[in-house]
């Protein structure tokens, strides 16, 4: 057929297919094998996906039940919908109640996953999310994983993975390393840059400083798929310090994280104040965005920052692990980016006995996907207008859950032996430019 249609028309036909189904594509000759695997195509199924697709939600959570981490996707407009037990009934059962009863004790007893619906289990990356359990980030259908046990093999390694396709490499060790550089603490951030169509990995390095009167050295270095290789960013770091376990998002083509001024080495006292800061992934440079007025000077906040409807928010985040933190459950939005005085309060967040540990994320019917205190901390789904919380029976660790939105792509699917095609280098030094595919 590749011989009596154009190139053009046979992309635009197999762009709105599924992932599944154009990678049994490839298959059908060596032509398509070819216009498939390249980057051109790979750009064109993204840019009509995201233009054409409904996104969906990326769930990661350690199963207590079955001992070991899951990573599941689920439908945008509600993920862990209330009927998710009922569709399991029978209504025209005569004996209804019992059965619903029944249904009630099973989902308190095996918890939602048991009930195979509105859900897409993804087990090819089961065994990589225990090796790589920190999620850093996703972006048009990449997952940024890392490890932050120091006594792992792998720590400060990371992966690169595509659920979809499925397929992971592994990152060269990057240049900043406590063998080389000393203590330090780091903030990291993954996105896509859409100028360069290229996938980027930023790391912001805080040296230990000599005394608490010395302001913190800052190191950056930046990764890119394209190069396969880590170097120095030149420009100046940030200014704000951004907070230890701060969750960052990407929106805008930037990473933002919620953060303060150093207050060391600073002349005047009082000059506190909470930022976001912000990293451009294509000028990669850093800049500074505000809170709202009436966060801006609260010590130990806890907050992070969050995406909803796509304009930038802060949400509730009780587990920075900060003495003194000051409690807020309030949900804030910049109803217009970069503007200060659009800084909007939208509602309070009431969970209840246990209280809020940290906002996941929100749906797209509205309601918010709450991790609350208790046993092993429970997931909930908070209602706003209304105040009704409905339970999915999801229990884990807290830091366990990961909740973001997520596109198919075909991204990884042109490296092949190395960056786009180049030999891998199975070396150790920072400036190998080969990547390590994950068995």
């Amino acid at each position: 057929m590749s011989d009596y249609l154009p190139n053009g028309v046979i992309v635009n036909i197999l762009q709105r297919l599924p992932v599944n189904s154009i990678i049994n594509c490839m298959c059908v000759c060596k032509t398509w094998n070819s216009l498939i695997s390249s980057q051109y195509f790979i750009t064109s199924h993204l840019n009509f996906t995201l233009s054409n697709t409904q996104h969906h939600l990326l769930f990661r959570h350690f199963d207590l039940k079955l001992h070991k981490y899951r990573l599941t996707m689920h439908s945008s407009h509600d993920p862990f919908p209330r009927n998710h037990f009922s569709k399991f009934l029978d209504l025209t059962d005569p004996a209804i109640h019992i059965r619903l009863l029944c249904l009630h004790q099973d989902a308190q007893d095996k918890g939602f996953f048991a009930f195979p619906s509105d859900f897409i289990d993804l087990p090819c990356l089961h065994n990589l999310i225990v090796r790589f359990s920190t999620i850093v980030g996703s972006s048009n259908g990449l997952l940024c994983l890392t490890n932050d046990d120091p006594d792992s093999e792998d720590y400060d390694s990371y992966v690169l993975c595509n659920p979809s396709i499925p397929k992971a490499i592994r990152l060269p060790l990057p240049n900043i390393r406590s063998d080389s550089h000393g203590p330090f603490h780091q903030s990291r951030g993954f996105g896509y840059d859409p100028t360069t169509r290229d996938y980027k990995l930023v790391r912001v390095a805080y040296l230990e400083a000599e005394s608490n009167t010395v302001p913190v050295q800052t190191l950056v270095e930046i990764y890119t798929l394209s190069t396969g290789a880590w170097r120095y960013v030149n420009a100046p770091g940030p200014r704000g310090l951004i907070h230890d376990r701060t969750v960052p998002v990407f929106l805008n083509g930037a990473v933002h994280w919620l953060g303060h001024t150093d207050p060391r080495g600073q002349k005047e006292k009082g000059t506190f104040r909470n930022v976001i800061v912000v990293f451009n992934m294509g000028h990669e440079m850093f800049d500074e965005l505000p809170v709202p007025e009436s966060l801006e000077r609260v010590e130990h906040l806890k907050m992070g920052v969050a995406v909803v409807d796509g304009s930038l928010a802060l949400v509730p985040c009780h587990a920075i692990g900060l003495d003194g933190e000051v409690a807020n459950n309030s949900v804030w939005v910049m109803k217009k980016y970069g503007v200060a005085e659009s800084w909007t309060k939208l509602f309070d967040i009431t969970v209840g006995e246990g209280g809020l540990v940290r906002v996941l994320g929100f749906k797209k019917n509205g309601e918010v996907v709450v991790a609350t205190n208790g046993y092993n901390h429970q997931l909930v789904c908070y209602e706003p207008s209304s105040g009704t919380i409905s339970n999915p029976h999801i229990l884990s660790p807290t830091e366990s859950f990961y909740l973001d939105t997520f596109v198919e792509s075909l991204a990884l699917l042109d490296v092949r032996d190395g960056v786009l095609g180049r030999r891998v280098v199975n070396n150790s030094s920072s400036s190998s430019k080969g990547k390590e595919k994950i068995n």
